[in-house]
């Protein structure tokens, strides 16, 4: 009967955050199909059984940490996390911590939830002493917890897509059961050949490249957004000497998306390119005889794989810690200032804001705020991303100002997002999800005493990160081929290109991206 009793205890402690947030707070879109629900069942069954309690601690702390990790990434972005996203919950703590207090009132039922299904686990663990074991449950509680994962490796990644309308637990455990099986798989050599670099002359002096944060273009007034919160941007707009088109991002995290843009990688798997570096634009710079600076607001760890190597001067976010908190994004014009610049410079910039939480850039220039309290979530993210739009656009004249002073002939300054961001569509919301409003991105390029008709390219919209590229390599006087490209097609990659990847196909129709069906580079 104490088996029965414990058994029960555990399932409703597991179903809690399901039959909560999904079926009565209405705060995700999941169900618990009656097969998950007897998995469930059966699992806390056999777990009653077991007597050692250290078997036990470890199954409930592996429950507690696969949920709390699913249960906030659902309740923040609108959707399970997959497999490919978990290895950065280990990475970008600060990050998620920072976000998570920004959100305390979204997320307190997620942490109220979780913290009364752990007690009520514990507690039928605790109050059953006198019930039966089984000697061997240790074994059958093992072979319960390896049958997602053998399926994950019989079956291959894309079999274990998860699903927005089940239950947190079945989203759970197959995103992490793939995750154990196929994070350390290396993409097989597809038989993808070679870049070829052709040298000449730098067409331009002074690169200036900016790479914001979570920027999409669809909520910029510059692209048609009906809020007027880029107008230094809009005053810009019909000059010769400035090209804008809406962009479309190579991955849809920060961290890929940054190994992909300096190393203009284009072909789905390739990772010799990435590892050889051969068309890093870094790298392209240095050989050219310019001076590679990166000033970052972020995390150094974020430039993993981006060529760093090939880079004279790298300020990071643990360099101007202080200021940053202080001032924002503007300390990273301070910084470039303060640069002991060469004769050519190839200068990257980095920026922390649109990050999360958009409200928080109100302290840095808080007459670019509305104001407007609203009581819906899409609303409100919605205006304070506006809001932080309006920020950004404030900074952008700053650093034209800036670079007006410090290098003001031969000079371009280039900008695109690393990625964009959903604002509730389809109840979605962040990045790190494979649809096509994270791809949506701003490319824009304003030369400085230069010959205007090199920019032009930038007006073929829409134009990829990989175009852009290309762009940048010409401009550094180093022609990139890559024998390997298809002209009719571009790819979205997925956040974690070193594994069996998701990747979207898109192609350009009549100046509009055009997506095909998501594949897989295992596939």
């Amino acid at each position: 009967m104490q088996n029965f009793l414990c058994a029960g205890f555990v399932s409703l402690g597991i179903l809690l955050p399901d039959l909560y947030l999904g079926y009565f707070s209405k705060m995700l879109a999941c169900t618990i199909p009656y097969t998950t629900l007897l998995g469930v069942l059966g699992f806390a069954g056999v777990l009653s059984f077991i007597h050692n309690r250290l078997v036990l601690g470890l199954v409930v702390g592996l429950i507690t940490l696969t949920q709390t990790i699913q249960l906030n990434h659902w309740a923040y972005f609108g959707a399970p996390i997959h497999s490919h996203d978990i290895t950065k919950v280990f990475f970008e703590l600060d990050e998620i911590f920072q976000t998570g207090a920004s959100l305390i009132h979204v997320l307190w039922p997620v942490w109220i939830v979780l913290s009364s299904s752990i007690a009520l686990i514990v507690v039928g663990l605790i109050y059953t002493k006198h019930r039966k074991h089984y000697p061997y449950a240790r074994v059958l509680i093992v072979l319960v917890l390896g049958i997602t994962p053998l399926l994950s490796y019989l079956k291959g990644p894309s079999f274990f897509y998860t699903k927005p309308t089940s239950s947190t637990i079945y989203n759970t455990v197959r995103a992490f059961s793939d995750w154990i099986i196929h994070s350390k798989t290396k993409v097989k050599s597809l038989g993808y050949k070679p870049y070829s670099i052709t040298y000449s002359t730098p067409k331009i002096k002074n690169i200036i490249l900016i790479v914001g944060e979570s920027l999409s273009s669809r909520y910029m007034h510059l692209y048609g957004y009906d809020q007027p919160n880029t107008p230094f941007l809009d005053s810009l707009k019909n000059t010769p000497n400035f090209a804008y088109a809406k962009g479309i991002s190579s991955s849809v995290s920060t961290r890929t998306c940054l190994q992909l843009l300096f190393n203009v990688f284009h072909n789905p798997g390739f990772l010799e390119l990435i590892r050889k570096k051969e068309a890093n634009l870094f790298r392209l710079a240095q050989h050219q005889g310019y001076k590679t600076v990166i000033l970052s607001a972020q995390n150094e760890k974020l430039f993993h794989d981006a060529g760093t190597e090939f880079v004279n001067t790298f300020s990071s976010e643990k360099d101007m810690r202080k200021s940053l908190s202080e001032k924002g994004d503007v300390t990273l014009l301070d910084a470039m200032e303060a640069l002991e610049l060469g004769d050519k410079n190839f200068i990257v910039i980095h920026l922390r804001h649109i990050h999360t939480p958009f409200g928080g850039y109100a302290k840095y220039h808080p007459e670019h705020t509305a104001g407007t309290k609203h009581t819906d979530r899409m609303s409100q993210t919605s205006q304070e991303y506006s809001d932080a739009i309006a920020y950004h656009d404030y900074w952008v004249k700053q650093c034209v100002a800036t670079v007006q002073k410090i290098l003001p002939s031969d000079t371009v300054i280039v900008f695109t997002s690393d990625h964009g961001q959903l604002i509730g569509e389809r109840g979605m919301f962040g990045h790190n999800l494979m649809q096509p409003e994270v791809t949506d991105v701003p490319v824009w390029a304003y030369a400085l005493g230069t010959n205007e008709a090199l920019i032009s390219p930038i007006r073929k919209q829409p134009i990829s990160h990989y175009d852009l590229g290309k762009l940048i390599g010409t401009f550094l006087g180093a022609e990139i081929t890559n024998p390997n490209e298809d002209p009719s097609l571009q790819f979205v990659h997925g956040s974690e290109v070193y594994t069996d990847y998701e990747f979207m196909p898109w192609k350009k129709s009549n100046g509009v991206p055009e997506f095909l069906k998501n594949r897989w580079v295992g596939g």
